[in-house]
């Protein structure tokens, strides 16, 4: 609703219509005041109810996230599609590795290095990254 009064036709103002002739500016007033207060209250309970949506769909997606963490030292198999995006095919194969983690940048980024010691250039994230058993 974007405006709070309606239109009146000239016809009606023209003809004295109740709905002119009974026409109060101040009770009209009052009218629009009361519909600003009640829309600020609408729209404060609207993003509540959008914050506590946000916060139900944060928490049925989270239940679902499995948390990888590695410690330094650990063996890993990277993605390899996350390190050549270029090469595709079916016959390629999915991991790469063994790698050793040295060092944690942040939960759940890793850096990594062969297992001569050599470092990877780039840090990488749990999702591209899982767990080697010998």
């Amino acid at each position: 609703m974007a405006f709070v009064s309606e239109a009146v036709s000239p016809i009606k103002v023209s003809l004295n219509s109740p709905r002119v002739e009974y026409f109060d500016s101040k009770a009209s007033q009052e009218g629009i005041q009361l519909h600003n207060v009640l829309m600020e209250e609408i729209r404060d309970e609207a993003a509540m109810r959008v914050l506590q949506q946000q916060a139900r769909t944060t928490a049925y997606f989270n239940k679902k996230v499995k948390v990888k963490q590695f410690l330094v030292e650990d063996l890993v198999l990277r993605e390899s599609a996350a390190s050549q995006s270029t090469i595709t095919g079916k016959f390629k194969a999915p991991w790469e590795g063994p790698y050793q983690v040295t060092g944690v940048v942040a939960p759940e980024t890793y850096r990594l290095s062969t297992l001569e010691g050599t470092p990877i250039k780039n840090a990488w994230n749990a999702i591209h990254v899982k767990k080697y058993f010998q």
